[in-house]
């Protein structure tokens, strides 16, 4: 499995929910690494912090291997050709905010047929 890899992607109601609540329910950390995107992608991170807690507009998450770790990808729809994407790995008692990505194109965009081990 490659390191990054995705490993499900998530658009029911449910299930959007169930991880959106996982990723939120602690406190969240902005890595360095996130501050660094942020200033290189010119993404506001007054942005982030007013769209992070909206899950009426989360649309699609990616659930991916981050090193030893388990991400999850965040689409948040800002517009019908806007989409915000914030990275995320909880752990026990945190959860890391470490990428940012404001897309001028649609979230659908992002969808994959996801190869199944057989």
């Amino acid at each position: 499995m490659n390191e990054d890899e995705i490993l499900e992607q998530y658009t029911e109601k449910e299930d959007i929910k169930r991880i959106f609540e996982l990723v939120i329910k602690n406190k969240i950390i902005k890595t360095e690494h996130f501050y660094r995107r942020i200033l290189e992608r010119d993404v506001s991170e007054e942005l982030v912090d007013k769209t992070l807690h909206k899950l009426e507009i989360v649309k699609l998450i990616d659930k991916r291997r981050h090193t030893q770790d388990v991400g999850y990808d965040l689409y948040y729809e800002l517009s019908s050709s806007q989409t915000l994407k914030l990275c995320f790995i909880p752990l026990f008692d945190k959860t890391l905010l470490v990428n940012a990505i404001l897309r001028h194109r649609k979230w659908q965009s992002s969808l994959r047929e996801l190869r199944r081990r057989g």
